[in-house]
């Protein structure tokens, strides 16, 4: 039980990191953290899931990869269970309709923080 409370709060702290600010990324000379600069990579993705593609896609599959391995041990109010079965093509395909749903506005957002929000209000867990 003691590894799993380490685990979640190493997930929290995780979860926390993934939404610094687009400012202080850009300080730390990390990629822009706006879903207007990952996005693109994702449409790429789409288009050629079979390839390698660009770095881009290859960034976007990813960092959507790592937030599913922590999905289903974060804290219950953050936590989502995508089942194995579901390809990672439909995973992308789904954020990025749902992304794509609340543009203008969520070009500023964080992409990780929005993913985050996009897996749990699709693929919640049941208890």
């Amino acid at each position: 039980m003691k590894s799993q409370h380490l685990v979640a709060t190493i997930a929290l702290a995780l979860l926390l990191v993934l939404q610094a600010s687009a400012g202080r990324a850009q300080a730390l000379d990390k990629p822009d953290p706006s879903v207007r600069s990952w996005l693109p990579g994702c449409r790429v993705f789409l288009e050629h899931p079979e390839s390698v593609g660009s770095e881009a896609a290859g960034q976007c599959a990813g960092a959507v990869d790592a937030l599913l391995y922590i999905g289903e041990v974060l804290e219950p109010d953050y936590r989502f269970c995508v089942p194995l079965r579901v390809p990672r093509q439909e995973i992308i395909s789904t954020i990025v309709a749902n992304i794509e749903a609340m543009q203008p506005e969520a070009n500023r957002q964080d992409f990780k923080g929005m993913v985050l929000g996009i897996l749990r209000f699709n693929w919640p867990c049941r208890e």
